[in-house]
């Protein structure tokens, strides 16, 4: 008998009813007792049974945290007419017609899984005030402190695009500001940007305009916030991210920014960020530009990504029990259950990032409410952005293959021909135009100057010109760029004395100083002076000199800078001033003047000797009081050489009025310049003047006194300007253009490349406050 026959006979044996017995007794209760197999068997499916109904609850467990939501509204929102009208839009063509929307249905591919992730704008007082981290503490996922508002603005979109065969993960910046069809009834031929859409019609509009406009299938969204953004980034531990200098100064606040204060200070290089500071990283875009903005937004995620790709289960456990609750999407549990199992084989995968649209592929257009948006040629993005994430191309490889104009691409598949005749390929062509676009900037002067804005400061002088309206926006903008360039000496027109007084307060932080030399200024500008040069010593305390230029005003500010003479000496004066110096030493400021004026008359030799160095000064005082100083250039000039002899190795910044900082025929600044060419050293003038660009691209002076031509400026310069905005351009770039064809002087034999170096067109109503924290709160992403 084989083995299968025993095994057969055995089990029915062993299954049999037994056979009655002949008895009265009673019926037993009968046992069937399992072979002991059958019972690892069952014992087995006991437990497998135990474990997935363990798996079941626990994957539903974790989805019960999520916040469902499909994305719709019940109603239309609205966007602010005055919201977002703050586009740079310099060097772009304007486009007037109908936006040349893509054909056909969205690219998709079974094997990727395309994401929105949406960031608003909801934050509760934790994340609100200009102190906020005082309230941390309170971010503790719930709704209270990770509420969603369908009031709120959507202003960071990354397509997160997960390849699940390949288990690579790609990010896609959408800039916020890229112009889109609204896609919803009544709105016809309206144009607004793409975050908007999110306050038309909620993260579903969103979807579908990223899914239209791209031309590639959006599976689903996942919707953060500020509070949420923080308590993510601190549930993995925080993240480690390299920072530049001045990301690092905005950060600390030691230039103005847009973000708020943070808990500890950074340091350019690899720093460790908390949430919070995280956050505050990837607000910052006033420093530089929206597009490096959404840059640090993509640096932050993939530092994240990278916190997570060795975690183990039970950290993976914790991790999900903490961010769940933060997020709001339209994945639906089975979805997501079957995302979780393909979790793991993208832990540690390299990530690759690309910007959309890309760069040289748009212009710009109108829309709502006047407000300017960039305009893609999305034929040529919708190619790139496909080739990205379905053709494994890297973003290098992308750009490289991209056409650096839509027209341009859109003539060579029609002619063959490798150019075509385009607005956007004749100013590829044409050198005036691309110097213009590569020297003429938008500025805000909140804030501080780029290289890129200010281009070359290889000079051993810069002159500026005051006597305009926002003179104290002028003055802190070109030192606190200037003086991170190493630029550390500043003159001021005020006179010798009170140079020497606000000397005195950047070296020392004496507040008295500070006031006597605000007193030497008009009564309107001096709480904007001080907070001015508040700041300025805040941000390079005892690291700048300043210098005055000019006669003083009155008597006392020279009394007042004698006293700093002499608290600076420590010499023994000779008995034949011995009483005049401590004469001078008191308070009342005529017995200084009085005194100081008998010194230097009668014994000019024991003064000499007693004040050292310093006589030079005192004497430049002394012939100032006795008015034998003619007021004029001539004074400027030798007071400035003096100042350049002072500091023979420094770069020097000197404000003086008006057009004296212009190199034309017997100006301050050509004198200097001339002075300076004895050493191979340069002159940079920097013109100021005001006025506004009008929608038609020409420019209507504040002042018709000055010497830049409204009519040059506008023929140059007008299709490349944003109405409203300040600007700057350098005049002192390779092969500049203005030199010929209208001028920009209304001296039209002038070459202007020789009068100036750098032209600061300014708006009058653009006349900012002081910066505060505070200021910082309506700031969004």
């Amino acid at each position: 008998m084989n083995t299968t026959e025993e095994k057969e006979k055995t089990l029915q044996e062993e299954t049999a009813a037994p056979e009655e017995t002949e008895t009265n007794a009673p019926e037993e209760a009968t046992t069937r007792k399992l072979p002991r197999w059958a019972k690892i068997l069952i014992g087995v499916l006991a437990v497998v049974v135990v474990l997935v109904c363990a798996g079941v609850l626990y994957v539903n467990g974790k989805l019960d945290l999520l916040r469902y939501d499909d994305g719709s509204v019940s109603e239309v929102g609205t966007i602010d007419a005055s919201e977002d009208q703050d586009l740079d839009v310099t060097g772009l063509v304007h486009n007037d017609g109908e936006m040349e929307m893509p054909e056909g249905s969205p690219f998709a591919d079974e094997d990727v899984l395309n994401i929105l992730l949406i960031g608003t704008d909801e934050r509760t007082e934790a994340v609100n005030d200009a102190d906020a981290f005082t309230h941390l503490n309170q971010l503790d996922g719930t709704e209270d402190t990770t509420e969603f508002s369908d009031d709120a603005r959507a202003d960071a979109l990354v397509l997160v695009s997960l390849n699940i065969k390949d288990h690579t993960i790609r990010l896609v910046s959408i800039e916020r500001a890229t112009g889109v069809p609204i896609l919803l009834d009544g709105y016809e031929g309206q144009y607004d940007w793409i975050t908007h859409t999110f306050r038309y019609g909620g993260a579903k509009l969103t979807m579908d305009t990223v899914e239209d406009c791209f031309n590639v299938q959006v599976d689903h969204y996942v919707r953060v916030n500020f509070n949420s953004f923080v308590q993510i980034v601190d549930a993995v531990g925080g993240v480690d991210i390299e920072i530049t200098e001045l990301e690092a100064k905005a950060l600390n606040w030691e230039v103005p920014s847009n973000s708020m204060l943070i808990v500890d200070k950074v340091e350019p290089g690899l720093n460790h960020f908390d949430g919070y500071t995280a956050l505050q990283y990837a607000r910052l875009r006033k420093i530089d530009s929206d597009w490096k903005r959404i840059e640090r937004q993509r640096t932050v995620i993939e530092a994240v990504l990278d916190q997570v790709k060795d975690a183990s289960v039970v950290e993976l456990d914790n991790l999900l029990n903490t961010v769940l609750p933060l997020v709001q999407t339209n994945f639906t549990k089975s979805e997501i259950t079957a995302l979780l199992v393909q979790l793991p084989a993208f832990l540690g995968a390299e990530v690759e990032q690309l910007s959309m649209p890309l760069q040289g592929t748009y212009g710009v257009r109108t829309g709502m409410d006047n407000r300017l948006m960039y305009d893609p040629d999305w034929a040529v993005n919708i190619k790139a952005l496909q080739d990205f994430l379905y053709n494994d191309k890297t973003a290098e490889e992308v750009i490289a293959a991209t056409p650096e104009t839509a027209s341009a691409e859109s003539a060579r598949k029609e002619t063959e021909e490798p150019e075509a005749d385009s607005a956007w390929s004749q100013k590829e062509s044409d050198p005036a135009d691309e110097y213009i676009r590569r020297n003429l900037h938008t500025v805000d002067l909140a804030y501080p100057l780029s290289d890129a804005d200010f281009g070359s400061s290889d000079y051993r002088l810069f002159m500026a010109g005051l006597g305009g309206s926002r003179d104290t926006d002028v003055q802190k903008t070109l030192v606190e760029y200037l003086a991170a360039q190493g630029v550390r000496v500043v003159t001021v027109p005020d006179g010798v004395a009170a140079g020497m007084l606000l000397d005195d307060y950047l070296q020392t932080g004496d507040t008295a100083s500070l006031n006597r030399y605000l007193a030497t200024l008009p009564a309107e500008q001096r709480e904007e002076s001080r907070t001015m040069w508040q700041e300025l010593y805040a941000s390079y305390p005892g690291m700048l000199h300043a210098a005055g230029l000019g006669t003083d005003k009155t008597s006392s500010t020279v009394a007042y800078a004698v006293n700093l003479l002499l608290e600076g000496n420590y010499n023994t004066p000779d008995e034949e001033i011995r009483d005049a110096v401590t004469a001078m030493g008191g308070s009342n400021t005529r017995n200084t003047v009085y005194w100081f004026r008998k010194a230097m008359e009668e014994s000019p030799e024991a003064m000499e000797e007693y004040l050292g160095d310093n006589y030079a000064t005192a004497r430049r005082l002394y012939e100032g009081l006795q008015g034998e100083l003619t007021d004029g250039e001539e004074l400027l000039a030798d007071d400035l050489q003096r100042v350049l002899e002072a500091y023979p190795e420094q770069q020097i910044l000197a404000f003086v009025e008006g057009d004296q900082a212009l190199q034309t025929d017997g100006s301050l600044a050509a004198r200097m310049q001339q002075l300076l060419e004895e050493n191979e050293e340069k002159v940079c003038s920097i013109g100021v003047t005001y006025g506004k660009w009008k929608n038609n691209a020409t420019f209507e002076p504040d002042a018709e006194s000055d010497a830049w031509d409204a009519e040059g400026l506008s023929s140059w310069l007008g299709e490349y300007v944003t109405p409203g905005k300040d600007l700057m351009l350098a005049l002192d770039g390779e092969d500049c253009p203005f030199a010929d064809g209208d001028s920009l002087l209304k001296d039209a034999d002038a070459d202007v490349t020789e009068v100036a170096q750098k032209l600061l067109i300014l708006n009058p109503d653009n006349k900012i406050a002081a910066a505060t924290a505070e200021s910082a709160e309506e700031e969004v992403w």
